[in-house]
C-alpha cells in the first residue's frame, strides 16, 4: 500500500492503468455496467447499496434479498481500480500537504477520492435509470 501513497501504481490487475477523469470514468463504468443485465438490476435496486443489517447487534433483516449489499464497497473499488488514491492522479487531491476543503472536519474537497468515487457513483446511476426508468 506504501507505493500507492507515494504515488507509484502498483503492479497488478487491479487497476486500470491510466489515469481518466471524472466523464472518462463515469463512461467507462456505465458501459461495464450496462454490458450484464445482471449488472443493471443490481445497480438500480436500492438493496444493493445497503447493509441487510440493522440496530444494535447487527441483525439480520430477513426481507432482504440475498444480493443486499452486494455494491456496498463500490465506491472503494471504483477508487481502487481507477487508480484514485495514487499521488500522481491528476484528477484527484488528498493529503495533509495539499490544500484540501474542509468543513466541520469533514473532507469536502470535490478532489478528494473518496468524494470522486461517490460523484461517479450518483452520476451511474441517474444514467441507469435513464437507460431502466422502470427500474426506479
Amino acid at each position: 500500500m506504501a507505493d500507492v501513497v507515494e504515488g507509484e501504481p502498483r503492479n497488478s490487475q487491479e487497476w486500470f492503468g491510466s489515469y481518466m477523469d471524472e466523464d472518462g470514468i463515469v463512461t467507462d463504468v456505465l458501459k461495464r455496467v450496462t454490458a450484464d443485465a445482471e449488472a443493471v438490476k443490481r445497480w438500480t435496486d436500492t438493496w444493493s447499496w445497503k447493509t441487510p443489517l440493522w440496530g444494535r447487534g447487527f441483525k439480520l433483516d430477513r426481507s432482504a434479498p440475498d444480493h443486499a449489499g452486494c455494491l456496498m464497497f463500490a465506491g472503494m473499488a471504483i477508487r481502487n481500480f481507477y487508480g484514485l488514491w495514487h499521488a500522481s492522479n491528476p484528477h484527484t487531491a488528498f493529503g495533509t500537504d495539499e490544500d484540501l476543503e474542509i468543513t466541520g472536519g469533514i473532507v469536502t474537497d470535490p478532489r478528494h477520492p473518496d468524494n470522486v468515487s461517490g460523484r461517479i457513483i450518483d452520476r451511474v446511476k441517474a444514467e441507469l435509470q435513464k437507460l431502466v426508468p422502470e427500474a426506479a
